[in-house]
């Protein structure tokens, strides 16, 4: 028996000589939760505002909830309903009462007329959207930062959202699908579909569709992945293969691919899935896989932070692949943890594919906005192509189950507000997601280092926003279609729709009329006068007018092709830049127009429409100009205007004395287009001729121009008529050329390069 003092104190307590910090931590933690449930609890007869201090008192708080701390806020408004006087609950503006009740259903009926992505909450308050292919998609962000966002390409990590890319799965035996593809793919212009280096899924390739009728007609580039066979779990005689398709030519494309294997060609607004006689199966994924890409030398840093692998895999949509989940852990975690002290991903083997299972992204969120750094260097000094696994991702069944699975926002935010220490980390959950990385080599040469090298993430589209929210705050800066351009045109790639596609037409319109629209919208003084400039096609590419014109024959051109056979490209390349005086270019057709690049030798702009020319002699020592040129319209747009005026009077002072006579004289609209018309022909006449245009020859044109930031001065990208380059080499010019923008007299040396992609 211990002895007590008077007060009932215990004076021989001793205190136990070892304490196990666990069991101490969750009983002290019990007490806590304890002691903060009774306080958020009142069992006094104070009412809530009374509790405070006199000086933060206010004598609205008995009718207005909101001027008491959040602490005390339901405590209230439980003591005004017991008192008999229900708070008024008023709406706080007229746009919170107009809100629809059901959101969701409000924005499935937005998208009836015009698609959205599912990011795009998030990017119509940042961006500046544009409506393009049936998309409502970011152009470029709201705070003007284009050189920040060139910054992110080539130092840190560029985010952006191409799920606009339409994917279609194709699914049948090995050798009928490759034997098919090749009605519509040609074999020389780089590797099949059906190439030993993608048959195994570990590696994304690219190929060029052709039109299954006329098989010189292009559709466009196509990205395919097949499913890895190499798993005993999936049918051996049945291989699956993902096709992603701009939006700009999807249906083209699709319309081509059913017709070369027999498909009905049906059209649905949901997802599809048809049949052929060869027991080859098609569906497309259209809302059930999303694509994000990443560009920039941290972007693999951004992956490792905002992703961690499941080790526990025991989840109920994974009962299907049975022991695969560890296998593949024990597969991808080397690679992943490789990738961790990755500086840059353009080191990595091209185009390999890792797929991944990771746990919610939601559960791990930054503090705040964090930059990714690569951590220090791994013990592997090199990684090789791993030997890839099957991913959940491929499963139809699987991805239909993802979205019920999935735990939501206002869930996660419950969790996190229980939290005995705010802003500590959620426990995390049994539940996964799988995800496809591809990697993107970009451009690998001296002069560049990479530049436009990073990832590519398919995921599922339950988890687009969430993924994306998590790869902003571990630093990803965001982009949009201005973006993708700008990344292009530095890596010095040719433009996504050739202007011999018809997407690539379709766009050059757009473009045209645009430009004309602009053109026209300015008042007559401040318009360029390109009649006296001698430009005959300000704001069109005429290809077939131009090759028409370089041609020996006397058949005119009315399809043209532009050249992807890389033997070719590089045969011209080595031609125009060897020091050989009887180098020879290889045949070449006279339809055929040849990618370049041209990079300006001195100071000085190359935009848009700028005219690529040949060069004389003379003009090596001093940049030419062109002469002066009358405008022959001038005098007769001045006679139209001076009697469209005094028409005009007649027709004001005729509808005056009508009104007087309570009389009205309808406008002749007819009149007024016509003369519109007429008008515009004599601003931009039909252009007649090209070559021979302007005082040099003319060989092509810049279809993209613009300041270089990695070469730190102007370049442009453009096609030349392939007739064109004979005489080149027949003038020992070699590679250089001139170039005069169309709003200019002078003209600018340059040197003239193949693009080789």
């Amino acid at each position: 028996m211990s002895d007590s003092n008077e007060d009932g104190f215990n004076v021989n307590m001793r205190l136990p000589t070892s304490l196990t910090l666990s069991k101490f931590a969750v009983a002290r933690g019990r007490e806590i939760q304890i002691m903060k449930n009774s306080l958020s609890t009142s069992t006094c007869t104070k009412l809530a505002f009374q509790k405070l201090p006199k000086h933060l008192r206010r004598r609205t708080m008995s009718h207005n909830v909101k001027r008491l701390p959040r602490r005390l806020r339901m405590i209230h408004l439980a003591q005004m309903k017991k008192s008999g006087l229900p708070p008024k609950q008023k709406r706080p503006s007229r746009k919170y009462r107009r809100r629809p009740r059901n959101l969701l259903s409000e924005y499935t009926r937005r998208q009836r007329r015009i698609n959205w992505l599912n990011t795009h909450i998030w990017h119509a308050k940042r961006f500046h959207m544009v409506e393009k292919w049936g998309y409502k998609l970011p152009h470029c962000p709201c705070d003007k930062a284009f050189r920040a966002c060139y910054r992110a390409t080539t130092k840190h990590c560029l985010m952006q959202d191409i799920s606009y890319h339409k994917c279609i799965e194709i699914s049948g035996e090995f050798e009928k699908l490759v034997d098919s593809f090749k009605k519509i793919t040609d074999p020389n212009i780089g590797l099949t579909i059906g190439a030993y280096a993608y048959k195994k899924g570990s590696k994304e390739g690219r190929i060029v569709l052709h039109d299954i009728d006329n098989p010189s007609k292009v559709i466009g580039d196509v990205s395919f992945l097949w499913r890895p066979i190499k798993t005993k779990f999936l049918n051996q005689s049945v291989s699956h293969l993902w096709l992603w398709l701009h939006p700009s030519f999807q249906s083209e494309a699709l319309r081509t691919i059913k017709k070369c294997f027999g498909f009905p060609d049906v059209t649905s607004d949901g997802v599809q899935t048809l049949k052929s006689n060869d027991n080859i199966q098609l569906r497309e994924n259209m809302y059930d896989l999303n694509r994000f890409r990443l560009t920039g030398p941290l972007s693999t840093a951004v992956l490792c932070n905002a992703f961690q692998l499941s080790e526990k895999h025991t989840v109920d949509w994974l009962k299907d692949f049975q022991n695969l989940p560890g296998e593949h852990l024990l597969k991808m975690k080397p690679y992943w943890e490789y990738l961790r002290s990755v500086s840059d991903p353009s080191v990595l083997p091209p185009h390999f594919v890792l797929p991944l299972i990771i746990l919610d992204p939601r559960y791990n969120f930054p503090k705040a906005k964090t930059k990714s750094l690569p951590l220090k260097k791994s013990a592997l000094e090199q990684i090789q192509d791993p030997n890839i696994t099957d991913s959940p991702l491929w499963s139809f069944k699987i991805r239909c189950l993802l979205p019920h699975r999935k735990v939501s926002n206002a869930k996660i935010a419950e969790m996190r507000q229980s939290l005995l220490v705010p802003g500590s980390d959620l426990e995390l959950p049994p539940e996964a997601i799988p995800v496809i990385l591809v990697q993107r080599p970009g451009v690998r040469s001296n002069q560049y280092n990479g530049y436009s090298s990073g990832w590519d993430i398919i995921l599922p589209a339950t988890y687009a926003q969430p993924i994306w929210l998590s790869l902003i705050m571990w630093g990803g800066r965001p982009g949009g279609l201005r973006e993708t351009d700008s990344i292009g045109f530095e890596a010095n790639a040719e433009p996504m729709l050739s202007p011999d596609t018809k997407a690539g037409v379709e766009e050059e319109v757009l473009v045209s009329n645009k430009c004309k629209d602009e053109f026209f919208r300015l008042p007559p003084n401040k318009r360029t006068n390109y009649n006296k400039f001698r430009i005959t096609s300000p704001f069109e590419f005429n290809w077939k007018l131009l090759l028409n014109e370089w041609k020996s024959s006397d058949i005119p051109v009315e399809d043209f092709t532009v050249i992807r056979d890389k033997k070719v490209l590089r045969q011209i390349q080595q031609v125009l830049s060897s020091s050989d005086k009887n180098a020879k270019l290889p045949q070449l057709a006279e339809n055929q127009l040849v990618p370049v690049t041209i990079s300006l030798l001195k100071k000085g702009p190359c935009h848009n429409f700028a005219i690529i020319c040949l060069p004389e002699s003379k003009d090596f020592s001093k940049e030419p100009t062109e002469p002066n040129c009358r405008d022959s319209n001038e005098s007769k747009r001045k006679q139209m205007r001076k009697e469209h005026k005094s028409l005009l009077k007649k027709l004001r002072k005729r509808r005056v004395r009508a009104k007087r006579d309570n009389k009205i004289i309808p406008l002749d609209k007819e009149m007024l287009k016509n003369y519109t018309m007429q008008m515009r022909k004599l601003w931009l006449p039909e252009t007649k001729t090209l070559r021979h245009s302007c005082s040099r020859e003319v060989m092509g044109f810049v279809k993209q121009g613009g300041f270089s930031f990695l070469l730190s001065k102007s370049k442009g990208i453009g096609y030349i008529a392939s007739c064109s380059l004979e005489k080149l080499l027949f003038l020992k010019c070699k590679n250089k050329v001139l170039i005069r923008n169309t709003n200019s007299k002078q003209y600018r040396l340059g040197i003239l390069d193949v693009i080789i992609d």
